[in-house]
């Protein structure tokens, strides 16, 4: 079984097509819209790797070009061997580790510098489950339902809330200022 993949859908739209594959326990859904609705392009991407006890993922909503999403793909990729390292330790160690190390990756200058070349922006889910933890970092308007049975018996699907107007690339939520 994979336990790895990844897609930006540059390399493949999956308009008018849909496919479904299996990353570990993950199930991914791609589906890049109707042609018959205008729809010739999917700017989107993800990232799944999945470990012993653990799995993460990367939903990408780009828009205008995929190369935001690109840069995220590739970056993650670069930084995979720190990131599972750091998946592999105990929960308690790991959520905090997981959390600082990504905002290092995003605040980092040469990545916003990065940004500032590609054409586009995308909001970016980055769910993590390890063990019996879920754990999230969302810039934009992805959002995470979550399907469990107890918290389906009180009415529980959606996890986080969008945030528009927030993005990663040409314009990048981590270059705004903060008002004081």
């Amino acid at each position: 079984m994979n336990s790895e993949m990844s897609w930006v859908g540059n390399e493949r739209t999956y308009v008018d097509e849909l496919n479904v594959c299996q990353v570990g326990r993950v199930s991914i859904g791609r589906f890049g819209g109707n042609s018959s609705s205008g729809q010739y392009k999917n700017e989107d991407g993800c990232l799944v790797w999945s470990g012993s006890d653990w799995e993460l993922s990367i939903v990408l909503d780009a828009h205008k070009t995929a190369e935001s999403a690109n840069l995220i793909v590739k970056e993650f990729k670069h930084h995979r061997f720190i990131l599972e390292r750091i998946l592999e330790k105990p929960v308690g160690v790991a959520i905090g580790a997981l959390q600082e190390t990504i905002l290092t990756i995003f605040q980092h200058d040469d990545f916003r510098r990065r940004c500032q070349e590609v054409s586009g922006e995308t909001a970016c889910l980055i769910v993590v489950r390890k063990a019996k933890y879920v754990w999230w970092f969302s810039v934009g308007d992805c959002v995470l339902y979550l399907f469990h049975s107890e918290l389906e018996a009180l009415g529980e699907y959606k996890q986080n809330h969008r945030s528009f107007y927030e993005w990663i690339g040409e314009v990048n939520t981590f270059d705004t200022a903060i008002a004081k």
